[in-house]
């Protein structure tokens, strides 16, 4: 995809969106910080009670693009490398129903900072009456060993949303809280929350407008 056309399909949604900020504070019931905010992506932060380590918000709004295609890049694990920041390799571990898997990820991270990977649980569904379209993953703990070097993840829930918002237009948001298992001051960890979410966000974008995924169908989905 050309620079471009990732521009024209990338809308600054600030102004324009019906689901402001503060709504999804409401919804979400947690102030949140606005850390960021380039090319149409804007990143924020928020204190999760009961954590050291704060939970991460990016958001920005595509036109142009289906929602078939943006759950399709997520759906193709094998594939997250070319978009998720950090990530190694990732397959699905075990298939429950077409909405429903567990899906192993390596991330790897800098020397000296050991590599993590994580055994999700990943859930999708998508709403009838608005059609937005949900995924929500969580660690989960003991159902895969562990490999030697490598810091499992046990506490870590991630959410991608897709919202349809009319004229061709969606709202796609991602939500993450991580423990990272780390030994790595928490203050330290926050401030690291920024550059990750908004090239990952970036990246899904411009993948997900490749022609791969053009005319890419989910069964469960169903397009505005």
């Amino acid at each position: 995809m050309s620079i471009l056309r990732f521009a024209k399909l990338l809308v600054c949604c600030l102004m324009s969106s019906t689901l402001t900020i503060q709504a999804i504070a409401d919804e979400l019931g947690e102030p949140w910080e606005l850390r960021l905010d380039r090319d149409g992506v804007q990143i924020y932060t928020s204190e999760v009670e009961g954590s050291p380590y704060d939970a991460v918000l990016s958001r920005g709004v595509v036109e142009g693009i289906r929602l078939s295609s943006l759950a399709a890049v997520i759906r193709d694990a094998k594939a997250c490398h070319r978009w998720a920041d950090r990530c190694a390799e990732s397959w699905v571990h075990g298939t429950i129903s077409e909405r429903e898997s567990l899906v192993y990820t390596l991330n790897d991270l800098p020397f000296p900072i050991r590599d993590r990977d994580v055994l999700a649980h990943v859930k999708w569904q998508q709403d009838s009456n608005t059609l937005a379209v949900s995924m929500e993953s969580e660690a989960t703990a003991d159902l895969l060993p562990v490999k030697r070097g490598i810091t499992r993840l046990e506490n870590a829930r991630t959410t991608w949303d897709f919202i349809p918002l009319g004229n061709g237009k969606i709202e796609v948001r991602n939500w993450a809280h991580i423990d990272p298992g780390s030994n790595l001051p928490a203050w330290i960890t926050n401030m690291l929350l920024i550059d990750t979410p908004f090239s990952t966000l970036s990246a899904l974008i411009q993948e997900a407008g490749k022609e791969r995924y053009a005319n890419a169908e989910v069964s469960f989905i169903s397009e505005p």
